[in-house]
């Protein structure tokens, strides 16, 4: 467990890329997260190709066709880093709170629990190089003493990807216009000393393309 002390709320460097939200408190006041929510890649190609109906010399008729290619989905990314002095947390699922779905609000989402991702302390210490990204800064010497060298810091980030292009393709088949979605997620685990954590972003933008005939 991780004492805490006076700087567990201290604001830490914001994270760099656009989507950043401030530092969030939840785990009984003792955990801090940031997340960025990297959209830019959000998106897929819905490509349609029609072919006339055809007769030959002999009268035998070919059908009209139409066919849907739909190129590689793009993920959006989420990174978390705890705020200096803030304990380990356990990212474990997301539900989606807003869902604006080429226009249309949508009720929220059941809740994914798939996930079971890592977010380190707020500490750095000597031997954070080596260790795995999976493992905080320990807080105690072998002999059970306070460590003097752990001192609080920004966590290491760690990320995570969700698909929610995809959800936009039957929208660009059924209208042949190219289509967006706009979402508000909550991600929600707990903290190393088993607390509620509620991590939340909003307006993450993904985009499908209608392109061929």
């Amino acid at each position: 467990m991780k004492r805490m002390t006076s700087l567990l709320l201290l604001a830490g460097l914001a994270l760099s890329a656009c989507g950043s939200a401030p530092p969030q408190i939840s785990g009984n006041g003792r955990v801090s997260i940031g997340v960025d929510a990297d959209d830019a890649a959000s998106r897929v190609d819905v490509t349609r190709s029609y072919t006339p109906e055809t007769t030959d010399d002999k009268g035998n008729v070919t059908p009209a066709q139409e066919t849907w290619t739909v190129g590689e989905v793009g993920p959006a990314t989420f990174t978390f880093m705890s705020r200096p002095g803030s304990d380990a947390a356990y990212i474990t699922g997301y539900r989606i709170v807003r869902y604006d779905y080429n226009g249309r609000i949508i009720d929220a989402s059941e809740p994914v629990e798939k996930s079971d991702l890592y977010v380190p302390s707020g500490y750095d210490c000597p031997e954070r190089a080596s260790l795995p990204n999976y493992q905080s800064c320990p807080q105690f010497n072998t002999d059970g003493s306070m460590k003097s060298d752990t001192v609080p810091a920004n966590g290491l980030p760690v990320q995570m990807a969700i698909n929610l292009a995809s959800a936009l393709v039957s929208e660009v088949q059924s209208t042949r216009r190219n289509a967006y979605s706009t979402v508000d997620l909550e991600f929600f685990g707990y903290s190393a000393n088993n607390r509620p954590v509620t991590v939340t972003v909003k307006d993450v933008v993904s985009r499908a393309y209608k392109l061929g005939d």
